[in-house]
């Protein structure tokens, strides 16, 4: 498949969709007690973003942030 389009490219959105869809997995390789509670997708962005807002055991909130990058196919070996 050859990408024409890279801001974002079909592989880009495909993936950052199928991250998203994988968070119950993603949750169940966390430290105990850590539970993802909520997701945002930002898919029209130049490069998709999954932001996943989590609570640890103790409460507390933090959010990771999953940005995806194709590279040129001409960089690709």
């Amino acid at each position: 498949m050859r990408t024409t389009n890279y801001n974002p490219s079909k592989l880009e959105v495909d993936f950052a969709k199928a991250f998203r869809d994988l968070a119950p997995q993603l949750e169940d390789k966390l430290y105990q007690g850590e539970q993802v509670t909520d997701i945002e997708s930002i898919h029209d962005a130049d490069n998709p973003l999954v932001i996943f807002k989590l609570q640890d055991k103790e409460g507390d909130k933090h959010e990771v942030v999953v940005q995806i990058i194709q590279r040129p196919d001409t960089i690709v070996k």
